[in-house]
Order: structure tokens, then C-alpha cells, then sequence
């Protein structure tokens, strides 16, 4: 479980969870696919970032409207941000690893 900081609280947050309710709620709130959602992430986008911080919340079981979120009504401080992977975790704003070359041919 990752360790996630947001405006200096700490959540705890399954990464290798993707229940099909979020990865909609996500489609909905930023009208984007979910990969393109998660390929944002991945190149360090703000819009992507605030879906990120409201499904950690969500799980959290905070009542956080997204459009709250983009809006700027809720604040977030991104310099009291902060993901922490657990060991063997990936961090959900990475990149996974490239295959292996044995990975390629077995598969």
C-alpha cells in the first residue's frame, strides 16, 4: 500500500486496486479515458493529478466533488504532496518497467 501525503495528511492507498466505479468516475469527472487518464499521470499532469488526489480521497470516504478539486475551491498545496510506494509497489506516477527480453519471448 502507498503511502500518499496530501496537504500534509497521510492516506494509505492500494495502487493494485481498479474497481470499474473509479476508473467511470474518473471518465466522467475529467472527460477522458481512463488510459488516457492514467498516461497523463504518467507525464505529470495537474488535471490528472487532482483525479489522483480525489480518489484517494474518495476511499478515504470523504464526500470531495472533483469539480471541486479543478475548480481551485479545494486548495491542494503540491509542495505537501507527496507519494511514497510501498517496497515492490510501483509508484502510481511512474511508468511500469519495461519488459524483460525473456519476459517477451515466454509471453
Amino acid at each position: 500500500m502507498a503511502k500518499v501525503t496530501i496537504n500534509g495528511e497521510v492516506f494509505g492507498f492500494d495502487t493494485s486496486r481498479r474497481p470499474m466505479s473509479e476508473a467511470l468516475a474518473i471518465e466522467n469527472g475529467l472527460h477522458c479515458t481512463y488510459a488516457k487518464w492514467e498516461t497523463d499521470m504518467q507525464e505529470g499532469s495537474a488535471r490528472a493529478l487532482c483525479g489522483f488526489i480525489w480518489l484517494v480521497w474518495r476511499r478515504d470516504g470523504r464526500d470531495v466533488k472533483l469539480a471541486d478539486i479543478l475548480s481551485g475551491d479545494i486548495d491542494i498545496d503540491l509542495t505537501a504532496l507527496e507519494v511514497e510506494p510501498d517496497d515492490g509497489e510501483a509508484d502510481p506516477t511512474s511508468l511500469p518497467p519495461e519488459p524483460s527480453d525473456t519476459t517477451v519471448t515466454a509471453t
